[in-house]
C-alpha cells in the first residue's frame, strides 16, 4: 500500500529537519559571559604611527592584569572577543577568541599583533562598521551580554541619519554601542577635521547606546592605551 505524501506533510519534515539543524547549531556553540567585538577606525587619517599607537594601546590595554580579573567575574568567566578592522569597508582582523586566562589572552594578543594593517578604504563610515559588527554576534559563541566596542578619530562620512538608524536597529536587539573618540587638538591635524560639538559630544548623541553603555574619550593618541583600559574594566566589569 502507497503512502500519500501530501504538500502539507512535505514541508512539515522539511521544517521539522530545519529545525532540528539550527538547534544542533545552537547546541554546538559555547555559552559565555560577554562577547565582545573591538572594533577600531583604520581609515586615512589614521596614519602609520597613530595606527601603531592605537594597536600597541590595545595590546597592553588587553594584558593588564585587571582586564584578566573583570573576565573572571562574567557568568560564566569568559569572554568571547573579536577584532575588526573598519575605515570604508570592515576586515576581521582576530577571528571569535574565546579568553578565560593570560593564555588565551595571549593567544589573542598575538594574533593581533602579527595581523597586518587592512587595505580596506580612507573613507570614515561608522554606520556600516556598527552594521557589519551586529551580523557578527551568536556565530561561534552563545549568551551573555552583547558589545560592540568602537573607536576612531573622526565622525560619519555619510551624515548622522543612517548611522543613528543603524544604532537604534541594534540597540533594540538588544546589543551595547561604547564609545572611544579619540580627540584630535592643535597642533596635532587631522582631515576632515571634527566636528564642531566635540567628537565626544557626536559619539554621545550618534554613535553610542544600550543599557549601561559607556563614552571614553582619548585626549589624542598617546592617551589611548589608558583610555581603552579604563572603557575595558568598565565594559567588562
Amino acid at each position: 500500500m502507497k503512502t500519500l505524501v501530501t504538500r502539507r506533510h512535505a514541508l512539515a519534515a522539511t521544517s521539522a529537519l530545519a529545525l532540528a539543524a539550527l538547534e544542533g547549531v545552537a547546541a554546538q556553540r559555547e555559552a559565555v559571559g560577554m562577547q565582545l567585538i573591538l572594533a577600531a577606525d583604520v581609515s586615512g587619517s589614521v596614519n602609520a604611527s597613530r595606527y601603531k599607537t592605537q594597536q600597541e594601546g590595545y595590546l597592553e590595554a588587553l594584558g593588564d592584569a585587571r582586564v584578566l580579573d573583570v573576565i573572571h567575574e562574567l557568568e560564566p568567566p569568559v569572554l568571547a572577543v573579536t577584532f575588526i578592522a573598519w575605515a570604508r569597508e570592515q576586515e576581521i582582523m582576530v577571528p571569535w577568541t574565546r579568553v578565560q586566562d593570560g593564555k588565551s589572552m595571549n593567544v589573542f594578543r598575538n594574533r593581533l599583533r602579527n595581523t597586518q594593517r587592512p587595505q580596506i578604504g580612507i573613507n570614515t563610515l561608522i554606520s556600516r562598521a556598527l552594521a557589519f559588527c551586529g551580523q557578527q554576534f551568536d556565530q561561534e559563541f552563545t549568551g551573555g551580554r552583547k558589545v560592540i566596542d568602537v573607536s576612531g578619530d573622526g565622525d560619519d562620512n555619510q551624515g548622522i541619519r543612517g548611522l543613528r538608524d543603524v544604532r537604534d536597529a541594534l540597540v533594540a536587539k538588544g546589543v551595547v554601542i561604547n564609545g572611544l573618540p579619540i580627540i584630535v587638538k592643535p597642533p596635532e591635524y587631522i582631515f576632515p577635521p571634527q566636528p564642531p560639538e566635540g567628537l565626544d559630544v557626536y559619539y554621545r548623541n550618534h554613535v553610542v547606546g544600550g543599557e549601561g553603555h559607556v563614552t571614553i574619550e582619548s585626549i589624542g593618541f598617546d592617551n589611548f592605551k589608558q583610555a581603552i583600559l579604563q572603557k575595558l574594566l568598565l565594559e567588562i566589569g
